[in-house]
């Protein structure tokens, strides 16, 4: 459950599940030989996101999966963003309850309209940063 640090109330909504891990690399290829080399299996084909301006490939072991991100272009909102760790997905099942409780936590700030993941079969994502730095995606 999501808690406000300033308070006790809570998210009300529904169980978030994570979905998985973002991760900025450089080389998509390469960082795919070195998760597979932790243990990690491909489990979707490489994907061009135009709408993000990113290609990203899905990898996963038996107990997380990893979203290795690469920039296409200087339009990429990762485009400067140094290689490693960007963001948790996780996947909320009721995204009305959500954007209510999520604006009144007052733990962090949605700063994307929402919009369309082509790597996760077209589903609705926003993103967002907590109070504490995190990026954090919300998949609908």
């Amino acid at each position: 459950m999501l808690k406000n640090w300033n308070e006790t109330e809570e998210y009300s909504g529904d169980q978030m599940k994570v979905h998985h891990t973002g991760i900025i690399v450089k080389d998509l290829e390469k960082n795919v030989i070195l998760y597979t080399k932790l243990g990690y299996d491909v489990v979707s084909n490489i994907v061009v996101d135009n709408v993000q301006q990113n290609r990203v490939v899905f990898l996963q072991n038996q107990n997380h999966k990893i979203e290795l991100i690469k920039p296409l272009n200087e339009k990429s909102s990762i485009y400067h963003f140094k290689e490693g760790y960007h963001h948790i997905c996780y996947e909320i099942e009721n995204k009305n309850a959500f954007f209510e409780n999520f604006k009144q936590l007052k733990i962090g700030k949605i700063f994307t309209k929402p919009m369309q993941a082509p790597a996760i079969d077209n589903r609705e994502i926003v993103f967002a940063c907590l109070t504490n730095g995190t990026f954090v995606e919300f998949l609908f």
